[in-house]
């Protein structure tokens, strides 16, 4: 199972043109084979606090003989427009989480 990388995870709202504001959610997660596929997926139903976005880890391990080396696989979520004024984002993996604040670029 992928292991999130805490300290890479960072959400914001990108205000820039064109095309309106977008939500931008970005960080890594760790695996110890190749292989595998992992996505960020927004939660449905989401909580109960609609200005706190859940993103679920979605992992495909892999099939077959792969590699047995550590990997370090980015992620990055993005909703255009941002379905509310989001102010934090949990990155929920099954076994461990993140939260993190949203920050805003003009």
């Amino acid at each position: 199972m992928p292991l999130l990388l805490k300290e890479t995870f960072k959400a914001w709202i990108d205000h820039m043109p064109p095309g309106g504001p977008k939500l931008i959610v970005v960080g890594k997660v760790q695996v110890n084979t190749g292989g595998w596929q992992v996505s960020l997926r927004r939660r449905v139903p989401q909580g109960i606090n609609p200005n706190i976005l859940i993103l679920d880890v979605s992992a495909q391990a892999p099939d077959g003989i792969v590699t047995q080396v550590i990997t370090d696989i980015p992620l990055r979520y993005e909703e255009r427009p941002p379905l509310h004024e989001y102010t934090q984002v949990n990155v929920v993996d099954g076994k461990d989480e993140v939260a993190v604040e949203v920050g805003h670029t003009h």
